[in-house]
């Protein structure tokens, strides 16, 4: 059959979202799609760089190009079950027991952990005066063997001195974790998400194709008592997270506390 490689795009599409490609699996080389389709290897090459783009296809040396997995679901409500220590593999973070429970090898990496002076969108959130000195902790979360998140953490430095929240190895079993352990338990969380275009070297850092779109996430975290010991902000591959909020209040309930952002 002939097609252009966007019809052999779709046709490859639709395989894959019926299974019959699974995530993970190596699809048939250049050569084999140009003999199926009966068309150049320059037009699977095409079809399959838009696949590719939209984040269904990826490339590794060891296995060529295969099916990428599904977005790994974060869900809100797994916070609170991480930040209890004796919980089972007690040693994962959120995005690594996501991960597990997904099939997916993930992992956490540690880049930076400075001093800083905290800049205005840091210290609005944290509710200190700007240039109070805090901890940033920058880490890379690693779903197989790309990058799908970027993150800078930021925390009182007066707060986190002496823990392993200021150290600069990983922090075993996860933030929140750390947080109960050293009196300022989370208490409940308030994030916003926002969608945009890829820029600089974040770009380069997640592997994606100039126009490649981000989510963006800032998450200010509160102790039980209401004071914020946290602001996160995610730069994430919006093809490899999913951020799931489930079983949130409605109506009446929901409206506590509620603010609308019209900026």
């Amino acid at each position: 059959m002939s097609a252009g490689f966007r019809g052999i795009a779709e046709q490859l599409r639709t395989q894959i979202e019926r299974g019959f490609y699974a995530p993970g699996t190596r699809i048939p080389t250049e050569f084999d799609l140009a003999e199926q389709f009966g068309v150049s290897r320059e037009t699977v090459r095409r079809a399959l760089a838009l696949l590719k783009t939209e984040g269904l296809l990826g490339t590794a040396r060891s296995k060529g190009t295969y099916v990428q997995h599904p977005p790994v679901r974060l869900v809100i409500a797994r916070y609170g079950a991480v930040a209890n220590a004796s919980r089972e593999r007690a040693d994962l973070g959120p995005w690594e027991t996501a991960c597990a429970e997904q099939g997916i090898e993930g992992r956490a990496v540690v880049t930076a952990v400075e001093r800083e002076s905290a800049f205005p969108a840091v210290a609005a959130r944290l509710e200190l005066e700007e240039g109070t000195e805090v901890v940033r902790r920058s880490r890379e979360m690693w779903a197989g063997d790309r990058i799908a998140q970027l993150q800078d953490a930021w925390m009182p430095a007066a707060l986190v001195e002496g823990t392993p929240l200021a150290g600069t190895t990983k922090v075993v079993g996860g933030v929140y974790a750390a947080m109960a352990a050293h009196g300022f338990a989370p208490g409940h969380v308030s994030e916003e998400i926002a969608a945009r275009i890829s820029m600089g070297t974040e770009r380069e850092r997640l592997s994606l194709a100039p126009g490649a779109w981000v989510l963006e996430l800032w998450r200010i975290t509160r102790d039980q008592n209401g004071r914020a010991v946290e602001v996160l902000r995610t730069v994430a591959n919006a093809s490899m997270s999913a951020f799931v909020y489930d079983d949130l209040p409605i109506g009446s309930a929901g409206r506590r506390d509620q603010v609308i952002d019209q900026r």
